[in-house]
């Protein structure tokens, strides 16, 4: 479970907060007067992880990007017609490899 810290109780320095922080193993959400979150601070292992995460999603999303880029004036419809026509081809030969000689 999460470490909650309010903003009522962060009058205290911030260095007092990290210097007990820096060894905790899960997040710490920050919370409103409102019991709203408004910030979470999480472990540098966490924080790695998660940049790991948001590259590969930016070099997944690029690859979609120059895809759709390279597609632009093709007729959606024809190109749906030969994705369907190919994977029926492919299940044919499938199929057909499957059947006794």
């Amino acid at each position: 479970m999460a470490q909650i810290l309010k903003l009522k109780d962060t009058d205290r320095p911030i260095r007092d907060f990290f210097s007990t922080y820096r060894t905790a193993t899960e997040e710490c959400v920050i919370q409103g007067e409102d019991n709203q979150t408004v910030a979470a601070v999480l472990p540098a292992k966490q924080y790695e992880i998660y940049q790991d995460y948001r590259r590969r999603r930016e070099q997944n999303f690029a690859v979609v990007d120059r895809i759709r880029e390279k597609m632009k004036g093709f007729d959606p419809e024809e190109v749906q017609a030969r994705i369907d026509q190919a994977v029926e081809e492919v299940k044919a030969e499938s199929r057909a490899k499957r059947r006794p000689a």
